[in-house]
């Protein structure tokens, strides 16, 4: 694409320049800037193929080996214990041969990539590599219980039949599904689609109203295609957006042109944050953004924030089961904050809820953009109090549960000041005892250890 623009940007200075009556420009000039830039890519394509062709890799017992040999010889080495999730990406060009990219999550780090390999090896691989981290979590166990070793995959041998062009197998049941004309009407009701639309309204229609000699088209392109990227950038990351459920955590597969799928464990999520903009109230609309683990940022294709673009209280409800079987935001009996509490929340003190039970803790907040964020107290790590200098004259405090980075921040504000330390020490409580009983081996005929928490049952779900 930059060499494409390139080239118009060159021939469009050399048409500017061309008055009538002049000569043609050159036909050498246009032919010495096209031959260069085709020179570029056939450089860079050739460093690409010999990139590719000395780039390989090796799994083993304990780790991941990528080598790359191309001029300067590179060795990562990835432990098995350290995978946080592996993704395949297929931009559209690799999709049609055929083609993935393997990006391996380890965490803080920045992610490890393979380019490229054949989309069946990239699935197979994948699965592998997701299975042996889960394996590696887990205790040893002992010869003769049952246990199974799991084999390394052969390129080349299907396993489990599916949709390869989708990559869904059919062990995996589909959780809920996007369809894109939810994509377009979450879309079109957005405030930046309905702002860009009347900037542009108001860029045609001001200067007729008032007789301005203002020349106001660059304003109003700039708004329309602001608007037309927003409704095709989404419809085409999110084309097809599907939660799966897959061995461990969940599958999200969606994109029109490149193919993302991201999987994540479900025992690395440690919130959500379900929102509800102004504009998709009357359409009973939502977002759904989570916070992993160890999660780093990742490319533009995958959004590892993202649980559900757009979705109805019915697939927000499906989500939420999903990762933590049980549990309904609507379950949750909520308190609002004392009345005291408006000299500090003029305007959105009755929107300001909070609540818990023996599983998660809740609060609700927002006046234009109603947010609940959501958070099982096995997955808090610490939890403060504070209050400033009007809140201690107001008898008022917050009361904040600290996560790994991420966009669910739960905040439980301007609560009465004894109930705030009342629920601190009780919240401490709950995450302890949560802890506790989430590690605490259950005894079942079937010894294999659960895929999601080392030393538990495989037929008994963690608490999560």
């Amino acid at each position: 694409m930059i060499l494409i623009g390139v080239i118009a940007w060159t021939l469009k200075q050399l048409l500017d320049s061309w008055q009538p009556g002049q000569r043609i420009p050159p036909v050498r000039a246009i032919l010495l800037v096209v031959g260069a830039v085709l020179a570029l890519t056939l450089i860079q394509a050739a460093i690409g193929y010999f990139q590719w062709r000395t780039t390989t890799f090796r799994i083993d017992e304990e780790e991941v080996r990528i080598d790359r040999r191309f001029i300067q010889h590179n060795s990562d080495r990835i432990s098995l214990s350290k995978i946080q999730s592996v993704d395949v990406v297929q931009p559209l060009a690799a999709r049609l041969l055929g083609l993935a990219r393997l990006r391996i999550d380890v965490g803080g780090s920045s992610a490890r990539t393979i380019e490229y390999l054949s989309r069946a090896d990239a699935y197979r691989f994948r699965d592998f590599l997701i299975g042996r981290a889960r394996q590696s979590h887990q205790a040893t166990t002992p010869a003769g219980t049952g246990a199974q070793r799991q084999q390394a995959p052969r390129p080349g041998v299907p396993e489990r039949p599916g949709s390869s062009w989708q990559d869904r197998r059919f062990d995996e049941p589909e959780i809920t599904h996007v369809a894109p004309r939810q994509i377009v009407l979450g879309t079109l009701i957005s405030g930046g689609f309905i702002w860009s639309v009347l900037l542009a309204g108001a860029g045609i229609a001001l200067p007729v109203i008032f007789h301005l000699e203002v020349i106001t088209l660059p304003l109003v392109l700039a708004a329309l295609l602001t608007a037309i990227r927003a409704v095709t950038g989404l419809l085409v990351k999110y084309w097809r957006f599907t939660l799966l459920r897959a061995d461990g955590g969940l599958k999200m597969v969606h994109g029109l042109t490149t193919l993302a799928t991201r999987t994540v464990p479900r025992h690395r999520i440690q919130g959500l944050e379900i929102a509800q903009p102004l504009f998709w109230r009357p359409a009973g609309l939502y977002r759904v953004r989570l916070t992993v683990l160890g999660g780093v940022k990742l490319d533009g294709e995958l959004e590892a924030q993202v649980l559900l673009p757009v979705g109805t209280a019915t697939q927000v409800s499906e989500a939420i089961d999903a990762i933590w079987p049980g549990v309904a935001l609507d379950a949750v009996a909520l308190h609002p904050i004392p009345r005291r509490a408006r000299w500090l929340r003029w305007l959105d003190r009755q929107t300001i809820l909070w609540g818990l039970d023996e599983r998660i803790m809740v609060a609700r907040h927002g006046l234009l953009q109603r947010r609940a964020e959501m958070v099982p107290h096995s997955r808090v790590q610490s939890i403060g109090l504070r209050q400033g200098p009007l809140q201690r004259r107001l008898r008022l405090a917050d009361v904040v549960l600290h996560l790994p980075a991420g966009p669910v921040y739960l905040k439980c504000r301007q609560l009465d000041a004894d109930d705030a330390r009342r629920l601190l020490l009780g919240e401490m409580d709950l995450c302890r005892a949560a802890r506790s009983a989430e590690l605490r081996p259950t005894p079942s005929a079937n010894s294999a250890p659960n895929p999601d928490i080392g030393g538990t049952s495989a037929e008994t779900p963690p608490v999560m």
